[in-house]
């Protein structure tokens, strides 16, 4: 489902992929086996090291995964293509909500660690100007009874 609001994104593994379709890593690979979905290997990679952008899987979904004969039976797991693209849809839309909660999150965290802060530096101010008060009243008690004591 390319859109304005999408940029292209290379995804460089099968969990990375599966995780993109909301999906199983075996079953992405099975989609690449068994229904042509868009992957690339480099030249003389290791056997797994696979690629593939956004913009290709969401063409994909488009286009070849809804011109796929019905004659042969799907798998139950895969979803219809409309399901899946709502999918899509919903798993971007959740991300951006996360993304703008955690954001939300920090800087209300950095607005308690500041408060915070301040509590810290007013109870330890507060308690320092109290043993200013007590030092003299102590010092006067010790002077007091050392002279006594003589």
């Amino acid at each position: 489902m390319p859109s304005s609001d999408h940029e292209a994104k290379l995804l460089g593994s099968w969990k990375e992929i599966a995780a993109y379709l909301g999906k199983g890593v075996r079953t992405v690979q099975r989609w690449e086996h068994e229904f042509g979905l868009p992957v690339s290997r480099p030249k003389k990679a290791l056997k797994g090291v696979v690629f593939s952008s956004t913009d290709k899987l969401d063409r994909w979904l488009v286009t070849k995964w809804e011109q796929l004969p019905r004659g042969k039976e799907l798998p139950a797991n895969t979803g219809s293509p409309s399901a899946l693209a709502a999918s899509i849809r919903d798993f971007r839309r959740l991300r951006r909500a996360n993304r703008q909660l955690m954001y939300d999150l920090t800087q209300a965290m950095e607005g308690l660690r500041g408060e915070y802060q301040a509590l810290v530096r007013t109870v330890s101010g507060s308690s320092e100007a109290k043993n200013r008060r007590t030092e003299k009243p102590l010092r006067y008690l010790t002077e007091n009874v050392a002279s006594r004591s003589r």
